[in-house]
C-alpha cells in the first residue's frame, strides 16, 4: 500500500498575519496642504521636505464628496489600511482587497504599502486564488526586503508553493528564508523542516533525511535554553523520516520463483530480511512521531505503521507459487504461507485499532483517521477469511 502523503505535507499552523500591526504613526491635518479647488476634484498633496522645524508626514487625499468605497471624504494610507483590516476581520475579503488595492494605487510611496501588499495576499489566500496570493507575497519579497512583513511573506509563499505542488520552489523559498538574519528559533525550525519536505516531495530522500535530522538536532540543542512549543515541526520531522524508510521498504521487490528453487529461496530470504529491517526502522520513527504528542501527526503515524504490515502482507501474498511444485504441493505452499503471513494481519489490526482509540480519545478527526478505519475493515475481512 503506497501512501500519498502530499495532502498533509505543509498544513502548518498559520503564521502571524500582521493585520493589526500599526507601522508608522498616522498624522493628519496640521502640516498638510489641502487642495480644495472650485471643481472639488480629488487631489493628493505630498508633505514639504523635512527640515529642522518640519515633520515628515504621509500625504492626505481630500474629496469634495465622500468616497463611495470607504465613506470617507478625506483619508491617508493609514486610514485605508484600517478600513481594509476591518473588512478582513469581518471576512469580507473581496471588499478588503479592493480597499488595499486603493491604498496601493493612490499612495504607492507610503510606508504602509508592504503591509497592504501582504494583507492583500492573505485575502487572495482566503479566496483560494493561490496564484494571485503568491504574486502579492512575491512583491513584498522583491520590493520590500526591510519591511516587517518580508519574513512572513517568504513563509506564506513557501506554504502556497506546497499547495501548488511546486516542490522545487518550496525548497528554494525555505532556503531563502533561512538566510535571513532576523529568524527566531521557531522560524528556523519551520524553515529547516519545510525545506526537508520540499526535498522529500522531489524524491531526494538523502537530502530530505539530512534536513530532517538536522532540524531535530537543532531543536534538541535549542530546547536546552528555550521553551519551544514545536510539537508540530518535531512530529512532522519524525513522520517524514519514517516515511523515507517506508518508501524504501515498499521499493524492495520480492523475487518471483524460478526453477532454480534453492537460489530463489536464498534471494527471497535476503530481500524479505531487507524489507523487514526497513519496516522496523520506519516503525521506530513513526512511534517516535506519536510520542511527540501532536495529534495530527500521531494519527498519520499510527495509520502508516498499520499500512506497513498491510503492505508486507500484500507483497508476500502476491509472490507466485514455485512453478515446479505439484498441485498438492502448491496447495500446501499456499496454506503454509497463509499461516505465516496471518500474523501480519493481526499486527495491522492491532495497530489500526490502537490508532483509532487514540484519535477518539483526543477528539481527532482527519483524513488519516478515515484511512485507518477503511484499512481496519479490510484487514478484518482478511482475518475472517483466514478462519473459514
Amino acid at each position: 500500500m503506497h501512501c500519498d502523503v502530499s495532502s498533509l505535507e505543509l498544513k502548518a499552523p498559520l503564521r502571524l498575519s500582521y493585520l493589526k500591526m500599526q507601522g508608522a504613526m498616522r498624522t493628519v491635518g496640521l502640516g498638510c496642504l489641502l487642495c480644495l479647488g472650485a471643481a472639488a476634484c480629488a487631489t493628493t498633496q505630498s508633505a514639504p521636505k523635512a527640515g529642522p522645524d518640519r515633520v515628515q508626514m504621509e500625504p492626505v487625499l481630500v474629496r469634495a464628496h465622500a468616497d463611495p468605497l470607504t465613506g470617507l471624504s478625506g483619508y491617508d494610507a493609514k486610514q485605508l489600511l484600517d478600513v481594509g483590516n476591518d473588512e478582513f476581520d469581518k471576512e469580507a475579503y473581496d471588499r478588503a482587497l479592493t480597499v488595499y488595492d486603493k491604498l496601493l494605487a493612490e499612495f504607492p510611496d507610503s510606508t504602509h504599502v508592504p503591509l497592504a501588499l501582504y494583507n492583500s495576499g492573505l485575502c487572495y489566500e482566503r479566496l483560494e486564488e493561490t496564484e494571485q496570493a503568491v504574486l502579492r507575497f512575491q512583491r513584498v519579497i522583491d520590493m520590500h526586503p526591510d519591511a516587517g512583513t518580508h519574513r512572513d511573506a517568504l513563509f506564506r509563499k513557501a506554504f502556497l508553493m506546497g499547495k501548488l505542488k511546486r516542490w522545487t520552489e518550496v525548497a528554494d523559498t525555505f532556503w531563502a528564508a533561512r538566510q535571513l538574519k532576523n529568524l527566531n528559533t521557531m522560524d528556523e525550525l519551520e524553515a529547516r523542516v519545510g525545506q526537508g519536505v520540499g526535498m522529500f516531495m522531489q524524491n531526494d530522500y538523502p537530502t530530505a533525511e539530512f534536513e530532517f535530522r538536522s532540524a531535530l538536532n537543532f531543536y534538541r540543542e535549542k530546547k536546552k535554553t528555550e521553551f519551544l512549543p514545536a510539537e508540530y515541526w518535531v512530529g512532522q520531522s519524525r513522520f517524514y523520516l519514517g516515511e523515507i524508510y517506508a518508501r524504501e521498504m515498499e521499493g524492495v521487490a520480492l523475487s518471483a520463483p524460478s526453477k532454480a528453487h534453492d537460489k530463489w529461496v536464498d534471494m527471497m530470504g535476503k530481500e524479505l530480511e531487507k524489507k523487514c529491517e526497513l519496516l522496523l526502522r520506519a516503525q521506530n520513527n513513526f512511534i517516535r512521531a506519536i510520542r511527540v504528542g501532536h495529534h495530527g501527526w500521531a494519527t498519520a503515524a499510527g495509520f502508516r505503521i498499520g499500512a506497513l504490515y498491510e503492505r508486507l502482507y500484500d507483497d508476500l501474498i502476491e509472490v507466485p507459487v514455485p512453478p515446479e511444485l505439484t498441485e498438492d504441493q502448491k496447495q500446501a505452499y499456499r496454506e503454509e504461507l497463509q499461516k505465516r503471513v496471518g500474523v501480519l494481519v493481526t499486527k495491522a489490526i492491532n495497530v489500526y485499532e490502537m490508532s483509532l482509540e487514540m484519535a477518539e480519545r483526543v477528539g481527532q478527526k482527519n483524513e488519516w483517521v478515515d484511512k485507518t478505519s477503511e484499512s481496519l475493515e479490510r484487514m478484518k475481512r482478511l482475518y475472517l477469511a483466514q478462519l473459514d
